[in-house]
């Protein structure tokens, strides 16, 4: 059939067309930007996308097939374009010849290309009303009919409905209303330059899709001109729904430049930072504005919101996680407060407040439609969790030792003691620690591992709880609990060693009521590991263990082990691999001075911002190969976490403590990186921009320098290579005492200094023989094959690592302090590289080599 309109698309291109005036309807060109942040590939009819405003949300493949939402309704699916040429009835559907995609904060851009015309289309979504558009710019050599189909639904979220839903077509202003009886929620889609296709009963919805059409007899009238297809919709009055369509149909360009300026405000107000990775460099940059598309303001609650994570609803009624989940929130607010966005962090914590129960409990999930449905009354999700309480009291703490603000502590202080004293009273034991038989789920939510009576993830957010009660109680002076709080921390502390099983050397996922232990491997330690939690010793262990091919691939660390009964690489639960768990682990490593498997297993999650949604992070992925289970939601914000904050904690090594007037420096830099900054680093009242740099192998070098009121001292503990010497460390040019830990992969410095106009930083050392932390590179369908790092110590004089490869395979590991190495074992020196060849073995396998450095 193409070849019939390629012949007579040639006809009707030789016949010569008169100028005319421009295509009415449409509009000048303004300009769409292209920034450093903009990603662009090839696009994959099938892959997600989504344009997403605080009001308004279009959800798609990047075809251009999409479902268009204004929270908390489901305005229309499956909308579509076709194109005609000239007089020909064959359409050529959009997504058959669908070529680019590129993403911007502000748009995506789809570039449709046939031999005759190439089409972009250009989709906004606008933050400051429940609507959005699509500008498409035609460059066509002949006459051009698009159309665009969808179906229409006006449906709110799972688990409510509506019925009687009608749709029409109003000529006057060239769009169809999609509305209900009650006169209570409404959809409006159209374009100014459309002319209506489907006249559906006023009394039903049609199971054909509704259609209009855009034709372009001369294609000279578009040439500098966008077509705009514009989308409003949502609950109440009519009138003000139509407003806000006219408004984005009379000035798309004022709406392009409100989202602009949105984006340029959230780029300037957040932590902006350069390594020699480009990768990590957008990674950062997307990790804010990801969240920030997470970020609801529903009409039909009081204040905005922040949900778990987004994707097509389809028919199935809910948006991917676009709910309410609390513990979701209470996670994420521990990377948007390092990415410095303290008030999405305020908003998103305060939020989850309306909805804590009388007895103090927080909540689990929050449907959007509430407003529908009994949700509180007749479902029983709501709040089937128990680790969101002690975790909201945790993230509240997190908040305050970034920002200080003590008035928003004292304002949260209600809810902070009653949900405080909720989880407190789960401790049915008496052993200091929360029970998952009376607090409810906490890291599993089915399976045989489920009926247990505390697992290690609820104990680790009750442990920070405590910490953290102590401080948020003095704030509010409640001088007794402050007391209490001290008192659960010493006994939870205590109890947290329970989960240790000398047998088999690690922290167990759980234990039973009879107190035995259920010695699964899970990353699930990792949370209290990273915030101090259990022995050094221990930790180490237990990260070492984490550490080896059955748990941790290329893409990220597997939720059970490949050698567990229970695993299964696509459950959910039993064996996939999950980002916000490989973030856990990855700070903990860095927590416990394991700084070349933290980097490693950060960069993981690194590649998934540009995988498979671009700018976001999937939800999950195959504990088998790097891919995803076809149900993973593919825009998911506390995953999106697994890029932030191994990267701030660990990597730039930031832990403030504003009430205390102190910002913590611990960078724990990979060796073969010469220099990184980190700007606009908020912290209290203050704005710090940090520069720190390795110019030559036995030289740390950081720039400090602060802008407003904040922290006036900084407290430095660099990580060094391991088995390096420190010579000298010198601030401002004057040499400053300074302590040395060693630890299994690093050599940390410790000194502090007050900091004034700025602090320049300089340590000279002599570089320990160590390896360079390796950056895994996978591309999507690869099956793991990177080395892992397992152990490393010291042994009779020579340093020894513990490495696992694929069987007969070589690899080329980097090393620092090669000039004092005097011999190797089991490894090949070639210039600063150790080169590994793997013993034979079955294809595919891991196993593991010991290689052993003498050194001087």
């Amino acid at each position: 059939m193409l070849r019939a309109i390629v012949f007579a698309s040639a006809l009707l291109a030789a016949a010569p067309a008169a100028a005319q005036d421009p295509l009415p309807g449409s509009v000048p060109d303004f300009g769409i930007r292209s920034s450093i942040d903009g990603l662009e590939r090839v696009a994959l009819e099938g892959n997600y996308f989504d344009k997403v405003g605080s009001m308004f949300a279009m959800l798609g493949e990047e075809g251009g097939t999409f479902e268009a939402w204004a929270w908390p309704l489901q305005l229309f699916r499956d909308f579509r374009l076709s194109f005609f040429i000239g007089s020909s009835t064959t359409p050529i559907e959009a997504a058959d010849i669908v070529q680019r995609i590129r993403v911007e904060p502000e748009t995506t851009t789809l570039t449709y290309v046939f031999q005759s015309f190439t089409v972009k289309a250009h989709f906004v979504a606008a933050q400051d009303l429940p609507g959005g558009m699509i500008l498409l710019d035609v460059d066509s050599s002949e006459p051009l009919r698009i159309v665009a189909g969808f179906i229409p639904t006006l449906t709110p979220m799972w688990p409510a409905g509506l019925g009687g839903q009608y749709a029409y077509w109003y000529n006057d202003f060239k769009a169809y209303l999609i509305s209900e009886p009650s006169r209570s929620s409404h959809g409006f889609v159209g374009s100014p330059a459309a002319v209506g296709l489907s006249y559906t009963p006023a009394h039903m919805l049609s199971e054909q899709p509704n259609e209009f059409s855009i034709p372009i007899d001369d294609p000279a009238t578009v040439i500098g001109r966008f077509i705009p297809i514009v989308m409003a919709g949502g609950p109440g009055d009519r009138a003000k729904i139509r407003a806000a369509y006219d408004r984005i149909a009379a000035r798309p360009d004022s709406v392009y430049g409100a989202t602009v300026a949105h984006f340029d405000r959230l780029r300037d107000s957040v932590m902006r930072v350069t390594t020699p990775d480009e990768r990590v460099n957008r990674a950062i940059a997307w990790a804010a504005y990801s969240y920030d598309n997470l970020m609801v303001s529903n009409p039909q609650f009081p204040r905005r919101g922040l949900v778990a994570g987004l994707d097509r609803a389809g028919r199935g009624g809910r948006p991917g996680f676009g709910w309410f989940f609390g513990g979701d929130a209470y996670i994420n607010s521990l990377s948007l407060n390092a990415l410095g966005a303290h008030e999405m962090s305020a908003d998103a914590l305060a939020f989850t407040e309306l909805f804590q129960r009388d007895d103090g409990k927080m909540p689990h999930e929050v449907t959007q439609a509430t407003e529908y449905v009994d949700w509180f009354g007749k479902y029983g999700y709501a709040y089937i969790h128990g680790d969101t309480s002690p975790y909201y009291v945790a993230a509240v703490y997190d908040h305050f030792l970034w920002t200080a603000d003590s008035s928003w502590v004292r304002e949260r202080w209600p809810s902070l003691r009653r949900a405080y004293l909720w989880s407190k009273a789960t401790d049915a034991d008496g052993d200091g620690l929360m029970d998952n038989t009376k607090a409810g789920l906490g890291a599993l939510e089915f399976g045989s591992l489920t009926g247990i009576q505390t697992d290690i993830y609820l104990s680790a957010v009750w442990l920070r709880a405590t910490e953290a009660m102590r401080s948020l109680a003095r704030v509010a002076g409640d001088d007794s609990l402050v007391t209490a709080a001290g008192s659960d921390h010493e006994a939870a502390v205590g109890a947290f060693e329970k989960f240790w099983n000398p047998d088999v050397g690690q922290y167990a996922y759980a234990f039973n009521k009879d107190g035995a232990t259920v010695d699964e491997i899970t990353p699930w330690a990792g949370v209290a590991l990273m915030w101090g939690y259990g022995r050094d010793d221990r930790a180490r262990r237990t990260l070492e263990r984490l550490a080896r091919s059955d748990m941790t691939t290329d893409w990220g660390v597997r939720m059970m082990s490949t050698g567990s009964r229970y695993f299964e690489p696509l459950n959910y639960n039993y064996g996939a691999v999950w980002p916000f768990l490989t973030s856990w682990v990855a700070s903990a490593q860095y927590a416990r001075g394991l700084p070349l498997r933290g980097f490693s297993t950060w960069r993981t999650a690194v590649g998934h911002v540009e995988n498979r949604a671009l700018g976001h992070v999937t939800e999950v992925m195959s504990g088998a190969a790097h891919t995803w289970p076809q149900e993973s939601v593919p825009h998911q914000g506390f995953c999106t976490a697994a890029t932030v904050l191994p990267f701030s904690s660990g990597l730039l090594g930031l832990r403030p403590d504003a009430p205390a007037g102190v910002l913590g420096i611990a960078p724990a830099l990979p060796a073969d990186w010469p220099r990184v900054s980190a700007r606009n680093v908020r912290v209290g009242d203050a704005r710090f921009d940090i520069e720190y740099a390795q110019p030559q192998d036995g030289l740390l070098g950081i720039l400090v320098s602060r802008s407003g009121q904040g922290p006036g001292t900084l407290v430095f503990a660099p990580s060094l290579p391991r088995g390096s010497t420190v010579r000298t460390v010198t601030v401002n040019g004057h040499t400053v005492p300074f302590t040395v830990e060693s630890h299994a992969e690093a050599t940390i410095a410790r000194f502090d200094t007050p900091i004034r106009d700025g602090v320049d930083v300089r340590i000279e050392y002599d570089p320990g023989f160590s390896l360079v932390a390796p950056a895994w590179e996978t591309r999507v369908g690869d099956r793991d094959g990177g080395v892992k790092i397992v152990g490393l110590r010291e042994s009779d004089g020579a340093v020894e690592f513990d490495l696992e490869g694929i069987a007969g395979r070589t690899y080329t590991v980097g090393v620092t302090g090669a000039g004092r190495l005097q011999r190797m074992e089991g490894a090949d020196l070639v210039g600063n590289s150790l080169r590994i060849t793997f013993p034979a073995g079955p294809a595919d396998t891991f196993i593991p080599v010991t290689v052993r450095a003498h050194v001087r």
